[in-house]
């Protein structure tokens, strides 16, 4: 059976990954700033915690010692990596990889799950004048609540594929967690290798490993 429909991660599949030398000492400062407007003081290893992707409860403990809610908390986290994001791609920080082209010759409905804020993939889409390729986009909102919703949670694979109505989509991803939510779906999946990920050992087998998006238009036509 011939894939009917294309899925697709977001950051490190089809936009480049800002590496932690140049992201993390911005957010440091942004979420400092935020908090500091806020006549609020964040200790530094609270910090250096929410610039990662750290788990609710982690999140909670931080809610605790400080005093403050977890949503506060986390919306100078995600409001931080809103801006990060929409000045790197205003100033050529964050990019296209120049494969996506590829995707213009596929013949499928496309869509987007991520595990990036959904508002900072609609506004890199927008930025890059995607919006008519992908049918759907599907990631986190910025809330701790989301947290649960992430790869290798299938949720955002799911809501997808039921947006774009298709029955045997293939999944490309750059992590794991990727693979992992696509077969949870029972879904083929792809890992693409990408200059972030070259050496990455995971343990969960894809169906296919690529190193562009080339290779998956190829895929497709083998399908057929």
């Amino acid at each position: 059976m011939s894939y009917d429909g294309l899925l697709l991660d977001f950051d490190g599949v089809i936009v480049d990954v800002l590496d932690n030398e140049q992201r993390q000492p911005e957010l440091r400062d942004k979420i400092n700033a935020s908090a500091t407007a806020d006549n609020v003081h964040l200790e530094t290893d609270v910090i250096e915690e929410l610039i990662e992707s750290i788990p609710p409860e982690r999140l909670q403990t931080f809610s605790e010692e400080t005093g403050l809610p977890p949503e506060q908390l986390w919306q100078y986290r995600d409001d931080a990596y809103l801006e990060l994001f929409e000045t790197a791609a205003k100033n050529d920080g964050k990019n296209l990889y120049p494969d996506v082209t590829a995707l213009d010759s596929l013949g499928v409905p496309l869509g987007i799950a991520s595990n990036n804020q959904r508002r900072i993939v609609e506004l890199l889409v927008t930025e890059y004048d995607l919006a008519e390729q992908f049918k759907t986009i599907h990631a986190r909102e910025p809330t701790p609540e989301s947290l649960g919703n992430k790869k290798p949670e299938p949720i955002f694979l799911e809501r997808a594929i039921a947006d774009l109505a298709v029955e045997n989509p293939l999944y490309v991803g750059d992590k794991e967690t990727d693979i992992m939510a696509g077969q949870r779906v029972g879904i083929d999946t792809a890992l693409i290798r990408r200059p972030h990920n070259t050496d990455r050992a995971i343990e969960t087998t894809p169906t296919y490993e690529v190193t562009s998006l080339d290779e998956i238009t190829d895929l497709f036509e083998q399908s057929e």
